[in-house]
């Protein structure tokens, strides 16, 4: 979702900039024809210009440098790298389950729920502007036609005199021949030069950037600046400029038309007739528009930051240093000690460290701290090692991941047409075979689209048969080659095995009855793990599982009498077992994790206890087999808060007995301490598993 948010933030800061500057410089300007072309290049420059990659200017490195560093959005791009990194790491935290079946569906993040409620008002928008069409296109149907030299004249008597595409809607009752003959020449000008295609494109625009307010004023600027065209035909062809204005005057009493349609008497007049008595504005004013160019070039700029990564230590040339040494001490490519697949790349810009996912492509900073540690933005710790040389030789980044640094470097390679296309196809994985991908070439870059749920992820080319992937089901990717050149197969991860195939073919669904389908809902305990449970319900076509712990949903299809699979992951399996008499006993999810049918299952009852009791659970405790994690317990009025010293998560409990808790968003997240004979806490077991001393 950040590439979207990302892209409309950049189109809503180039249309902001290039309207402003309308508003500013060119709006009272008598340049009609130059200004429509002005406010329609806005509009594609802020839809299209965000698209494009950022550039390095290597000979500009100082300017290039100060422009970035001074970029407001530059910041602003780093901190949703910064949050998508964190979040990779929030699987490590107190509250993770362990349990192979949360891989089957994962709840929308706030930035994913605040990307669709904008996409549905831009739906909302659309539909809008459909039905107005409908209901334009209906209007016209019904009148009277008359086709003249390319030009349909429809006689309706509801409505002012208007035009849409090749149509020319009038009431000729309300108007006397003088009039007529106005009105006709002034809506010619709007057909002839298509107006309805600008005021349309503005339209859709606004659905795309409908929370810029501009946007609403920006296609009222097209619309009287189309008045203003139409206006200076009509009195350039020899129409007394006193009766014509007296004409538009009058016809504004008369009713109104639709906003999609270019209105003869629209609103404004004032401001109409303002700009047909101003006097011509001479060449000489064109200077204005050469300024455009430097305004696109700085909105360039300004949208797409050069990476941080790409810039100079500072003008000066030297590096910045802390008490730990130079700050590029730190620089170079790291790889994953648990991965030798995953590498970062850490660069200093600015004072700080600058991260960079090799696999991703995200960036995010580092803050030195004191000695060899450093904190990103949400204070998620990084801690450098040094060798007896004094050479930086590893880091441990959020407390957990160890990464070992490299000597040489990492650097993307550029491949040709010949080379991408020889990747292409369809590829089958040799492990689970109802997986299937796509790898297609798109802009110079590979692409690799799971077929399963038709997600794209991109690959960064490391020669022309290696490649990182920003997916952790693949990471890396190692094509093979025949003697022609063409891609027979890939291996990802250094594991598993994809080989091409002539054609994809998913898995086929069964359909069974209502009364089949019932045989499989109730309650179902992890057999591994007594507490946890989920459940499972009969839907008009499949079945749906919900994961008590968070509540998270996840459909299936039947692909067998006992056997189903996840809509949106086929590998998420579920095979049921039943007894002689065909009552189901249990499941085995993805293959390997048994869940026993349990109906006796009972939702979690909160009860309240004393402040003083309460007190004697709270304190620090660490995780028995991970050293260095801590968490902490407190009392609040409704019971505990769990907070996470690693991130700073909190996470809110209530009773069920004196020493056991559940959380309310998660009520599979348990907690249930030990505690001494005064009844002090000594250790705490979260999820009936994760053992966690106190501490002092």
């Amino acid at each position: 979702m950040e590439p979207l948010i990302i892209y409309l933030l950049k189109a809503n800061v180039v249309i902001s900039i290039l309207f402003l500057f309308y508003l500013l410089v060119l709006k009272n300007d008598k340049s009609f024809w130059q200004n429509r072309f002005y406010l329609l290049f806005s509009l594609l420059l802020s839809l299209f210009l965000p698209l494009l990659p950022g550039m390095n200017f290597s000979n500009l490195g100082g300017i290039q440098r100060q422009i970035t560093m001074a970029n407001p959005l530059n910041s602003l791009y780093t901190t949703f790298g910064n949050s998508q990194m964190v979040n990779t790491h929030v699987s490590a935290q107190v509250n993770t389950t362990h349990v192979a079946i949360q891989e089957g569906f994962s709840l929308p993040s706030p930035m994913q729920t605040l990307v669709g409620i904008y996409l549905l008002v831009s739906l909302v928008l659309l539909i809008r502007l459909a039905i107005k069409l409908v209901k334009l296109g209906i209007l016209i149907k019904k009148t009277d036609k008359r086709l003249t030299a390319g030009i349909y004249y429809c006689a309706f008597d509801g409505t002012a005199p208007f035009s849409f595409f090749k149509y020319l809607v009038i009431n000729k009752q309300l108007f006397n021949d003088g009039e007529l003959r106005q009105i006709i020449l002034h809506e010619k000008v709007h057909i002839q030069q298509w107006h309805t295609i600008d005021i349309l494109f503005a339209e859709l625009a606004h659905i795309l950037l409908w929370i810029n307010p501009l946007m609403v004023y920006l296609k009222r600027c097209i619309k009287l600046n189309h008045e203003y065209i139409a206006d200076s035909e009509v009195i350039n062809s020899g129409v007394d400029k006193k009766d014509y204005q007296l004409s538009i005057v009058h016809s504004s009493f008369k009713l109104q038309a639709s906003q999609l349609t270019n209105l003869y008497g629209s609103s404004k007049i004032k401001t109409r007739i303002k700009m047909m008595n101003l006097k011509k504005s001479p060449n000489a004013n064109l200077y204005k528009y050469a300024f455009v160019l430097l305004l696109v070039a700085a909105s360039y700029l300004l949208i797409n930051p050069s990476s941080a990564s790409a810039l100079q230590k500072n003008v000066s040339g030297k590096s910045a240093t802390v008490d730990a040494g130079p700050l590029n001490a730190f620089e170079g490519i790291y790889q994953a000690q648990s991965n030798k697949n995953a590498h970062i790349k850490l660069t200093e810009v600015n004072h700080v460290l600058v991260v960079k996912e090799l696999w991703s492509g995200y960036e995010y900073s580092i803050k030195h701290k004191n000695g060899l540690e450093f904190a990103t933005a949400n204070n998620a710790p990084f801690k450098f090692t040094k060798d007896k040389d004094g050479n930086v030789e590893q880091v441990l980044a959020f407390g957990q991941d160890t990464w070992l640094r490299e000597n040489g470097n990492i650097k993307e390679a550029a491949l040709n047409t010949r080379q991408l296309k020889a990747l292409e196809g369809i590829y089958q994985s040799g492990a689970n075979k109802v997986l299937y991908v796509q790898i297609i070439a798109k802009q110079n870059k590979l692409i690799t689209k799971q077929l399963w749920n038709g997600k794209e992820i991109p690959m960064s080319a490391q020669s022309d048969v290696s490649f990182f992937v920003q997916n952790p089901r693949f990471n890396t990717v190692k094509f093979t080659k025949n003697d022609q050149g063409a891609a027979t197969k890939f291996r990802a991860s250094d594991k598993d095995d994809w080989n091409k195939v002539d054609s994809y073919q998913p898995i086929a669904e069964m359909k069974l009855t209502a009364q089949d389908l019932k045989k499989f809902e109730g309650y179902y305990e992890f057999k591994d793990r007594k507490g946890q449970f989920l459940q499972i319900s009969a839907t008009g076509n499949g079945l749906v599982l919900k994961q008590l712990w968070d509540n998270r949903l996840v459909d299936f299809a039947a692909t067998g009498p006992l056997a189903f699979s996840a809509k949106e992951n086929p590998e998420f399996t579920l095979e049921f077992t039943a007894d002689n008499a065909g009552h189901i006993t249990r499941v085995l999810a993805f293959g390997k994790d048994v869940w026993e049918r349990n109906d006796n299952y009972h939702a979690p009852v909160e009860i309240k206890l004393a402040a003083q009791d309460l007190k004697k659970l709270e304190g620090k405790y660490e995780f028995r087999d991970e050293k260095g994690r801590f968490i902490q317990i407190s009392v609040t009025d409704s019971g505990l808060v769990l907070k996470q010293l690693w991130d700073n998560q909190q996470i809110d409990f209530a009773a069920t007995s004196p020493l056991e808790f559940f959380s309310k968003k998660q009520p599979g997240f348990t907690l249930k301490f030990t505690s001494d004979n005064a009844g002090h806490a000594t250790q705490v077991l979260a999820f009936g598993q994760d053992v966690w001393d106190k501490v002092n």
